[in-house]
């Protein structure tokens, strides 16, 4: 699993929408010259691309699962009007994320205790740790800032919206 995951890292490193077809065609034509038959390079680039393609889609899932269910997890354990930096590393050091949350609101529903947290997404440009505390400067205003809703389940603090499906909050999808 993790020979996986660091292959499609470094398959995303180089540039994530085209190693598929790459890799697809380089074992085609691999295959292609070893069996002296076309149809089967087609076929077994076809497959290679596909897989390729599924395993970069899995890590990138995996990813953003970890994302949101740290900033969950923080949010969870916050006060409403308190704010905290939050960072994720990567088993691979690799499109690391780091940023500040807030907790806006706490709200009850009949099915859950839930919290309203406003928070911000940068690239970490190091694995050195988020400072404890900040103020808000001209490069934070430049940071996107997104909304989001988590609820107290059995098992913890989840994100609880199915919100971030839409192209602008990135890899928070």
């Amino acid at each position: 699993m993790r020979a996986a995951v660091l292959l499609a890292s470094v398959a995303c490193a180089q540039g994530c929408s085209s190693i598929g077809g790459i890799t697809g065609a380089v074992a085609g034509v691999a295959s292609a010259s070893a069996t002296a038959n076309p149809a089967v390079g087609v076929a077994v680039g076809i497959g290679v691309k596909a897989g390729v393609d599924e395993s970069v889609k899995y890590v990138w899932r995996y990813w953003t699962h970890e994302e949101q269910t740290r900033i969950a997890s923080m949010v969870g354990t916050m006060r409403v009007g308190q704010r905290k930096p939050w960072e994720v590393r990567h088993e691979v050091p690799f499109d690391d994320k780091q940023g500040e949350v807030t907790v806006v609101r706490a709200f009850d529903t009949p099915l859950a205790s839930c919290k309203e947290a406003l928070f911000s997404v940068e690239v970490a440009p190091s694995t050195e740790a988020v400072k404890a505390s900040r103020a808000i400067t001209a490069a934070d205003a430049d940071s996107p800032h997104f909304v989001t809703t988590v609820c107290r389940g059995s098992d913890g603090w989840r994100w609880a919206v199915a919100e971030p499906a839409v192209g602008r909050w990135g890899s928070l999808q």
